[in-house]
């Protein structure tokens, strides 16, 4: 198991706040629940077994356990899927009457694709919505308010 660091762990209001956590970056991870670019822990879980060796990883917020996910990495993933599924749901409408009997094999590929798809897009529609607002604010407002979620958080820490 591997730690983030997070640059403003530990720091007082008087500070000055060099990564604020309430300013939108897509390159950064970000934690859905608390709408921020928290710090995370990298929690990597090997499992073996007969033939395969499985990874899994998981970025955990450190202030609510939640799983976070970097905007960059996610879209091309998620326009993948999505492109995945429509192509699947093309083939279906396309055998539909000449070839009944694939078309339930391209419905069932367009459903798992476009499932885990629509769950990613929902997750970027979160963060593009947050991100919106989040512009929208002055420096000086997102200064503050940076400020303010960081104290709450080492106040709830201590």
């Amino acid at each position: 198991m591997e730690g983030d660091s997070v640059e403003w762990i530990g720091m007082t209001a008087e500070e000055s706040l060099q990564k604020n956590p309430l300013v939108p970056d897509s390159g950064r991870y970000w934690c859905y629940r608390c709408k921020a670019h928290n710090g995370f822990d990298h929690i990597i879980k090997k499992t073996w077994r007969a033939r395969s060796n499985d990874t899994h990883e998981k970025m955990s917020c450190v202030r609510c356990q939640a799983s976070m996910f970097n905007p960059a990495k996610v879209r091309p993933v998620m326009y993948v899927f999505l492109g995945i599924t429509l192509v699947a749901l093309l083939f279906a409408l396309a055998l539909w009457r000449d070839y009944e009997d694939y078309v339930a094999g391209c419905l069932g590929f367009a459903a798992f694709f476009g499932l885990i798809g629509f769950m990613k897009l929902y997750y970027m529609t979160l963060w593009l919505f947050w991100a919106r607002r989040q512009r929208v604010k002055s420096a000086e407002q997102l200064e503050e308010e940076g400020r303010k979620y960081i104290v709450s958080f080492e106040e709830t820490r201590k």
